[in-house]
Protein backbone atom coordinates (compact mmCIF):
# COMPACT_ATOMS: atom_id res chain seq x y z
CA UNK A 1 0.00 0.00 0.00
CA UNK A 2 2.89 2.46 0.90
CA UNK A 3 4.72 1.98 -2.69
CA UNK A 4 1.09 3.04 -3.95
CA UNK A 5 1.21 5.53 -2.24
CA UNK A 6 4.48 6.33 -3.59
CA UNK A 7 3.50 5.91 -7.00
CA UNK A 8 0.47 8.37 -6.81
CA UNK A 9 2.77 11.13 -4.90
CA UNK A 10 5.33 11.18 -7.66
CA UNK A 11 2.61 10.76 -10.00
CA UNK A 12 1.09 14.22 -8.90
CA UNK A 13 4.57 15.51 -8.67
CA UNK A 14 5.57 14.80 -12.09
CA UNK A 15 2.48 16.59 -12.88
CA UNK A 16 2.56 19.45 -10.88
CA UNK A 17 5.71 19.91 -13.23
CA UNK A 18 3.88 20.16 -16.27
CA UNK A 19 2.43 23.37 -14.80
CA UNK A 20 3.77 26.82 -13.42
CA UNK A 21 3.51 26.24 -10.10
CA UNK A 22 4.15 29.38 -7.95
CA UNK A 23 6.51 27.66 -5.25
CA UNK A 24 9.55 25.49 -7.03
CA UNK A 25 8.56 21.58 -6.60
CA UNK A 26 12.35 21.35 -5.59
CA UNK A 27 11.67 23.51 -2.27
CA UNK A 28 9.28 20.62 -0.90
CA UNK A 29 10.41 18.50 2.03
CA UNK A 30 12.73 15.26 1.04
CA UNK A 31 10.41 13.44 2.84
CA UNK A 32 7.05 13.99 0.05
CA UNK A 33 8.47 11.94 -2.24
CA UNK A 34 11.41 9.52 -3.05
CA UNK A 35 14.98 10.29 -3.92
CA UNK A 36 14.31 9.92 -7.85
CA UNK A 37 11.08 11.74 -8.15
CA UNK A 38 13.17 14.49 -6.49
CA UNK A 39 15.47 14.77 -8.92
CA UNK A 40 12.86 14.45 -12.10
CA UNK A 41 11.18 17.82 -10.16
CA UNK A 42 14.11 19.68 -9.72
CA UNK A 43 14.40 19.09 -13.58
CA UNK A 44 10.95 19.79 -13.92
CA UNK A 45 10.93 23.23 -12.17
CA UNK A 46 13.98 24.41 -13.69
CA UNK A 47 12.74 27.39 -15.74
CA UNK A 48 14.09 26.61 -19.47
CA UNK A 49 13.77 28.75 -23.06
CA UNK A 50 10.76 27.14 -25.03
CA UNK A 51 11.92 24.55 -27.50
CA UNK A 52 11.79 25.57 -30.67
CA UNK A 53 10.32 22.98 -33.67
CA UNK A 54 12.66 21.66 -35.74
CA UNK A 55 11.82 20.44 -38.91
CA UNK A 56 11.96 16.38 -39.46
CA UNK A 57 12.14 15.67 -43.04
CA UNK A 58 9.78 13.47 -44.26
CA UNK A 59 10.96 9.88 -44.80
CA UNK A 60 11.72 9.48 -48.58
CA UNK A 61 9.24 7.55 -49.92
CA UNK A 62 9.92 5.04 -52.34
CA UNK A 63 8.14 5.34 -55.96
CA UNK A 64 4.91 2.83 -56.28
CA UNK A 65 4.95 0.14 -58.37
CA UNK A 66 2.64 1.06 -60.84
CA UNK A 67 4.79 4.60 -61.36
CA UNK A 68 7.25 2.19 -62.07
CA UNK A 69 5.64 0.28 -64.43
CA UNK A 70 4.64 3.08 -66.10
CA UNK A 71 7.38 4.91 -66.78
CA UNK A 72 8.69 1.78 -68.58
CA UNK A 73 5.82 2.12 -70.95
CA UNK A 74 6.69 4.47 -73.61
CA UNK A 75 10.69 2.35 -73.65
CA UNK A 76 9.34 -1.27 -74.03
CA UNK A 77 6.53 -1.10 -77.27
CA UNK A 78 5.33 -4.31 -76.16
CA UNK A 79 3.83 -3.07 -72.94
CA UNK A 80 0.09 -2.37 -73.89
CA UNK A 81 -1.57 -1.70 -70.05
CA UNK A 82 -0.25 -1.71 -66.25
CA UNK A 83 -2.75 -2.41 -63.40
CA UNK A 84 -1.85 -1.32 -60.19
CA UNK A 85 -2.59 -4.25 -57.79
CA UNK A 86 -4.97 -3.77 -55.15
CA UNK A 87 -5.58 -6.24 -52.00
CA UNK A 88 -8.73 -7.57 -54.64
CA UNK A 89 -6.36 -8.08 -57.07
CA UNK A 90 -3.88 -9.21 -55.16
CA UNK A 91 -3.27 -13.34 -56.14
CA UNK A 92 -0.62 -13.92 -53.94
CA UNK A 93 -2.08 -12.09 -51.11
CA UNK A 94 1.46 -10.56 -50.12
CA UNK A 95 0.41 -6.84 -50.34
CA UNK A 96 1.20 -4.85 -47.13
CA UNK A 97 2.12 -8.19 -45.09
CA UNK A 98 5.16 -8.06 -43.36
CA UNK A 99 8.62 -8.13 -45.28
CA UNK A 100 6.36 -8.26 -48.43
CA UNK A 101 5.39 -5.45 -51.11
CA UNK A 102 4.10 -2.54 -50.21
CA UNK A 103 2.67 -1.69 -53.65
CA UNK A 104 3.15 -4.23 -56.91
CA UNK A 105 1.42 -3.71 -60.66
CA UNK A 106 1.43 -5.80 -63.65
CA UNK A 107 2.40 -5.13 -66.61
CA UNK A 108 1.03 -7.09 -70.02
CA UNK A 109 3.25 -7.47 -72.72
CA UNK A 110 1.98 -8.35 -76.43
CA UNK A 111 4.39 -11.43 -76.28
CA UNK A 112 3.00 -12.83 -72.92
CA UNK A 113 0.22 -15.10 -72.01
CA UNK A 114 -2.99 -12.67 -73.43
CA UNK A 115 -6.08 -12.14 -71.12
CA UNK A 116 -3.48 -13.36 -67.77
CA UNK A 117 -2.20 -11.14 -65.46
CA UNK A 118 0.60 -10.87 -62.98
CA UNK A 119 3.96 -12.28 -64.27
CA UNK A 120 1.71 -14.48 -67.32
CA UNK A 121 0.63 -11.26 -68.69
CA UNK A 122 4.50 -10.26 -69.09
CA UNK A 123 6.13 -8.55 -65.91
CA UNK A 124 5.49 -7.26 -62.94
CA UNK A 125 6.96 -4.60 -60.42
CA UNK A 126 6.84 -4.94 -56.42
CA UNK A 127 7.94 -2.75 -54.56
CA UNK A 128 9.14 -3.08 -50.76
CA UNK A 129 9.72 -1.08 -47.50
CA UNK A 130 13.78 -2.10 -48.16
CA UNK A 131 16.12 -4.01 -50.54
CA UNK A 132 16.55 -6.35 -48.06
CA UNK A 133 13.05 -7.75 -48.40
CA UNK A 134 13.06 -7.04 -52.32
CA UNK A 135 16.37 -9.13 -52.48
CA UNK A 136 14.61 -11.85 -50.20
CA UNK A 137 11.15 -12.10 -52.25
CA UNK A 138 13.50 -12.11 -55.92
CA UNK A 139 16.05 -15.02 -54.34
CA UNK A 140 12.82 -16.91 -52.98
CA UNK A 141 11.13 -16.94 -56.41
CA UNK A 142 14.38 -18.02 -58.09
CA UNK A 143 14.77 -20.81 -55.92
CA UNK A 144 11.62 -22.17 -56.13
CA UNK A 145 11.52 -21.80 -59.95
CA UNK A 146 14.95 -23.53 -60.03
CA UNK A 147 13.82 -26.27 -57.88
CA UNK A 148 10.55 -27.20 -59.85
CA UNK A 149 12.29 -26.93 -62.96
CA UNK A 150 11.61 -24.79 -66.19
CA UNK A 151 8.48 -26.44 -66.85
CA UNK A 152 6.51 -24.24 -63.77
CA UNK A 153 8.37 -20.95 -65.96
CA UNK A 154 11.30 -18.88 -66.07
CA UNK A 155 11.56 -15.45 -64.85
CA UNK A 156 14.50 -12.15 -65.46
CA UNK A 157 14.81 -10.38 -61.98
CA UNK A 158 16.14 -7.33 -61.60
CA UNK A 159 16.66 -5.19 -58.66
CA UNK A 160 16.84 -1.54 -58.36
CA UNK A 161 16.60 -0.59 -54.81
CA UNK A 162 13.32 -1.26 -53.05
CA UNK A 163 11.76 -2.42 -56.21
CA UNK A 164 11.47 -5.58 -57.59
CA UNK A 165 11.42 -5.92 -61.81
CA UNK A 166 9.71 -9.38 -62.65
CA UNK A 167 10.05 -10.06 -66.25
CA UNK A 168 8.58 -13.38 -67.81
CA UNK A 169 10.32 -16.18 -69.47
CA UNK A 170 7.69 -16.48 -71.96
CA UNK A 171 9.13 -13.25 -73.09
CA UNK A 172 12.37 -12.98 -75.58
CA UNK A 173 16.01 -12.40 -74.24
CA UNK A 174 15.76 -9.16 -76.67
CA UNK A 175 12.15 -7.66 -74.42
CA UNK A 176 14.33 -8.38 -71.80
CA UNK A 177 16.98 -6.48 -72.91
CA UNK A 178 14.45 -3.61 -73.64
CA UNK A 179 13.62 -3.86 -69.91
CA UNK A 180 16.52 -3.98 -68.37
CA UNK A 181 17.73 -1.06 -70.37
CA UNK A 182 14.34 0.82 -69.34
CA UNK A 183 14.55 -0.08 -65.66
CA UNK A 184 17.90 0.77 -65.27
CA UNK A 185 19.29 -1.93 -63.52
Amino acid sequence: MRKHLAALGATALLLAGCSAPSTPISSQPASAAPSSVAAVSSIASTPSETPTATPTPAPTKAADAASIAASLKPKVASITKVTTVTEALDSNHLLGRPNQYISAAWITDSGATAGETGIDGGAVVEVFENAADAKARSEYILGVLKEMGPAYGTEWHHLKGTALLRVSGKLTPTVNKQYTAAFGS
